[in-house]
Parts: C-alpha cells; sequence; structure tokens
C-alpha cells in the first residue's frame, strides 16, 4: 500500500474535476505539485491512470477502477471524522440518508423536518434515487442508512428493518372505456387487465418488479403496459387523464380517489402489501446524528406494533 495519501486525495480531486487547474485550486497547491503528485502515483502504481483529451484529462479503464475504490475509502475516512466530531453531542455533524421519491415523500419527511427542528446545527444530505443506485451508495459509504421499498436484492451484511406497509392498487378515471373492470360489481380478473391500456414504472423499479411478480405467482403472463413512465406523479397524472389505468402506491392516489377524480378497480387477487426497508450496513457504525435519527423511527414502530397488539 502507497504510505502518501495524499497522493489518493490529488487523484480524487483530478478524477471529479477533470482538470490540473482545477484540481490544485481545489487542494490550495500549485499545478506542478499535482502533476507532480499524478506521476508519483502512476509510477508508483505502474500503470496510467488518466489521459489527455481537447476537453481536459479523463480516467483510463484502470483510473475508473481504481476510482470506485478509492472514493468509497475516502467517504468512509470522512464519515469517521464525523463521529469523532459530533461525539460530544449533536452539535456538528452530517446526516446522510438515502430514499426513493416514494419513501421519501410518504415516510420520511416527516421524520427529517422533525430532526431538523430538534437539531438545526445538523447538515442534512438527502440523495434521492432508485432502489438498486440508493443501495450502491449505501454500500459505497455515501450514506448512512436508507429507507426503501420492497422487493429489494440485500445481502448478508445488510440489516432491513420493516418500518411502514404500503399497498399497490389499480385506478382508473372515470373514462367510459373503463366501465368494463366495474362489471356487475365483481372483482376484476387480473388476465382480463390485457384488454385495457395500463400505464406503469418503467422495468428496473422495485413497484414494477414486484407487481410482475405477482402476476407471475397468479399464473398470469406479464403484462405490456401501454405507457411506461419513470415517476409515479406522471403515472397518477396519465391516469388522472384518463389514458390507461395504472398501477400505483395507494398513498399516491388517495386524494384523487377520495375526491372520486379516480375509480379504484377491485381485482380478483389483489397486490399483496409490501414494507418500506430501513437499511444499513451491518458492520459500520453509526455516528451521533444517524443513530439518533433512527432510533426515532424505531421508536414509532414499535409504538405502532403496540397499538396494534392493543387493538387486536
Amino acid at each position: 500500500m502507497i504510505d502518501n495519501l495524499s497522493l489518493y486525495r490529488i487523484f480524487i480531486e483530478v478524477a471529479k474535476s477533470g482538470s490540473i487547474s482545477s484540481a490544485a485550486k481545489r487542494l490550495f497547491v500549485t499545478q506542478p505539485a499535482v502533476s507532480n503528485g499524478v506521476a508519483q502515483l502512476e509510477s508508483a502504481l505502474g500503470t496510467m491512470l488518466f489521459f489527455r483529451t481537447s476537453r481536459g484529462i479523463n480516467l483510463t479503464p484502470e483510473g475508473e477502477l481504481l476510482y470506485g475504490y478509492i472514493s468509497s475509502a475516502f467517504n468512509y475516512i470522512e464519515a469517521g471524522e464525523d463521529k469523532l466530531r459530533d461525539i460530544n453531542g449533536l452539535n456538528s455533524g452530517v446526516l446522510r440518508i438515502g430514499a426513493s421519491d416514494m419513501t421519501l415523500e410518504f415516510f420520511l419527511i416527516d421524520y427529517i423536518e422533525r430532526f431538523n427542528e430538534d437539531y438545526p446545527k445538523i447538515k442534512l444530505s438527502i440523495t434521492n434515487n432508485s432502489t438498486s443506485a440508493t443501495l450502491k451508495a449505501l454500500r459505497n459509504g455515501q450514506i448512512d442508512f436508507c429507507v426503501i421499498s420492497e422487493p429489494a436484492e440485500l445481502e448478508s451484511d445488510v440489516e432491513a428493518i420493516p418500518v411502514r406497509t404500503i399497498n399497490d392498487i389499480l385506478v382508473c378515471s372515470n373514462n367510459a372505456k373503463f366501465d368494463g373492470l366495474f362489471r356487475d360489481g365483481e372483482a376484476a380478473e387480473l388476465s382480463r387487465l390485457a384488454d385495457y391500456p395500463l400505464i406503469m414504472l418503467d422495468h428496473g423499479t422495485s413497484t414494477r418488479k414486484y407487481i410482475e411478480a405477482h402476476f407471475r405467482s397468479s399464473g398470469v403472463p406479464d403484462l405490456e403496459p401501454s405507457i411506461e413512465l419513470a415517476q409515479n406523479d406522471l403515472v397518477l397524472q396519465f391516469a388522472l387523464r384518463g389514458i390507461g389505468a395504472a398501477f400505483i402506491v395507494d398513498d399516491f392516489a388517495r386524494p384523487y380517489l377520495e375526491s372520486g377524480e379516480l375509480r379504484k378497480v377491485k381485482l380478483n387477487k389483489p397486490v399483496p402489501p409490501r414494507q418500506f426497508l430501513l437499511t444499513r450496513l451491518k458492520k459500520i457504525p453509526l455516528s451521533a446524528a444517524p443513530k439518533k435519527f433512527i432510533s426515532g423511527i424505531l421508536f414509532d414502530v414499535k409504538a405502532n406494533e403496540g397499538e396494534s397488539e392493543t387493538n387486536a
């Protein structure tokens, strides 16, 4: 291992900025010092890490490989520094949270608001992305924890705690072309949905995977939606305009179901409920800020479980 970690800091800054001069400004050193640092690192590793183009400096394939490891290492170092800085209290530090649009809007935002009011000196860094990208950020040390939705492919070193139940439903507008889905008040068979225009989220999203898995387990071939969209908000807007029937989490549709702008389609085999999962790496200790944030969530989860048992 190379003893001089400053060479890796130079490497990281040049890779981020794509420029020797920009890296020098960020590091408060001269351009020759940066160039010399890159040369030393390449010499020590026995490979070229950058190549020049008319637009600046780019990573070689070997440089890309090294960057993935080194950037993760520096993220963990910074997390360790944050832990030491806030060890005497929640007066400094950073809370780094990963979430999807859905988990952020319908679960995390209330906790974030409450935490910010209680601990205003803690900097909040919210990464909003897909489930797969969020889990990658967790593994790379870019976030402290995340809240994702099922289904999720989790490795053995990841802890996942269910914190909220959600339901996927089928909705449509009052357009007459959907009246057949409500025939005689009976539940619509899944196979009949092939006769109607459907709107769904893109392939690769956790919601799409979950609904398609339900269809397969029900003996129905995968659906071919008429329209695929990247965001739940767009799915909802298309459904409101009668362009198609849409699978969407009930939280998104509730105001429009209550106003009568949308109708909920009763299915003979409803999509089973699934969970939001609070997810973190088992072996990575949390600093005070994320530990405090998570404790608030888990307190509410246990309180709700106790209330449910009492009501039962």
